[in-house]
């Protein structure tokens, strides 16, 4: 009798509605880099690198295919923008948003050591000797600096490389060691 009672106050279930995946065949190689900051190369680099990763057995019926994953990922680093936000525009929950950001970011991580080298310890020890001699900065290891550099005036997106002092640049950060090597 109590089941009759529930299942009568009980709202019928919305039916799930996807939206289409993020489909790069319908953008250009530069609006993929003003979306993702990489174009179409380096996502299927990234995604086939780290596919494995990312592809996992579920027992749901809509499982997001590991480019979708990498593609939500880049995007959430390259705008800084909210959980919710990311989320809206791929057709997909904040929480599964926060979950590709985490497992993406984690499957990079594994590979990091393919493309970062850290150096030994005797490199070190001869790379803060170095800087100490020079300018007696103790335990120093390396230095990051950024600067603009001028360019031409691009004939496409010409205020995008405008910077804050008026002319066209680009923006160049470097880490160096004590030789001025990166």
């Amino acid at each position: 009798m109590a089941d009759l009672l529930f299942a009568a106050l009980r709202r019928p279930r919305r039916p799930r509605q996807f939206k289409p995946p993020i489909n790069i065949e319908n953008f250009t190689d530069e609006e993929l880099r003003n979306r993702f900051t990489i174009g179409r190369l380096g996502i299927g680099y990234i995604t086939n690198l780290i596919a494995n990763e990312l592809h996992h057995s579920t027992r749901k019926n809509h499982a997001l295919p590991p480019l979708q994953q990498v593609l939500i990922a880049l995007r959430f680093y390259a705008s800084g923008s909210f959980l919710q936000v990311i989320g809206d525009t791929a057709g997909v929950d904040k929480s599964t948003v926060s979950r590709i950001v985490t497992n993406v970011s984690n499957a990079l991580i594994v590979k990091q050591s393919d493309f970062i080298t850290w150096p030994t310890d005797a490199e070190v020890a001869e790379v803060k000797n170095s800087f100490y001699r020079r300018g007696g900065f103790p335990c120093v290891i390396g230095w990051v600096d950024g600067t603009h550099i001028r360019i031409q005036a691009p004939n496409e997106h010409e205020n995008t490389y405008v910077n804050r002092k008026g002319f066209h640049s680009t923006n160049v950060q470097e880490v160096c060691n004590h030789e001025g090597q990166y």
